[in-house]
């Protein structure tokens, strides 16, 4: 009985912390003028963009227009389900939507946001980076930047409301995960 409380009591505080951690990403804003800038990737269903990754692109976009020195780093490989990969996804509407070619770089490879980091990384000649996603995966995606050495700021995408709730408890173990596993 003292152990099954023990790990209430753990669990409650892991939530709390998280919620907290979250939340907290979720209200920064990012400067205009930063270089570049990562769109992490999400699902696409055959090559059509998952609403989740339709917010991201237009956020992306919107800054992209109002910044026209940003080059954007499309990231995300192909998952299952998915007829392409999900940064090809993102660089056709990019580019559909009048953004240069020369400002789209392509990071296809990744399978995790942890990838889409490292991976993303190596398109930097600096270090200064906004990252596009929604407010349940900003703390877990600055993390994980600012471990691989960027000086990060957000973007953040609105959160469909269907899928609001699911999306916060799924980050909750996938943030836990990060947190022992992705090193």
């Amino acid at each position: 009985m003292g152990f099954l409380l023990f790990l209430l009591v753990l669990g409650a505080g892991y939530i709390g912390w998280a919620y907290e951690k979250m939340t907290e990403a979720a209200s920064r804003h990012a400067e205009p003028g930063i270089p570049y800038m990562i769109v992490l990737g999400a699902a696409v269903h055959g090559e059509t963009m998952s609403w989740t990754l339709q917010n991201r692109m237009e956020t992306a976009l919107a800054y992209l227009r109002a910044n026209p020195q940003t080059k954007a780093i499309v990231s995300g490989g192909q998952g299952r389900g998915e007829d392409v990969t999900e940064a090809s996804v993102m660089q056709k509407f990019l580019l559909a939507n009048g953004i240069a070619s020369e400002r789209v770089l392509l990071e296809d490879k990744s399978t995790s946001t942890a990838e889409n980091i490292r991976f993303s990384h190596k398109f930097l000649t600096g270090n200064r980076v906004v990252l596009v996603t929604n407010d349940f995966h900003a703390y877990r995606a600055l993390w994980l930047a600012e471990r691989e050495g960027m000086q990060a700021d957000i973007l953040i995408a609105p959160t469909p409301p269907i899928v609001r709730t699911q999306m916060w408890l799924r980050e909750y173990v996938a943030l836990g995960k990060s947190l022992l596993f992705d090193r």
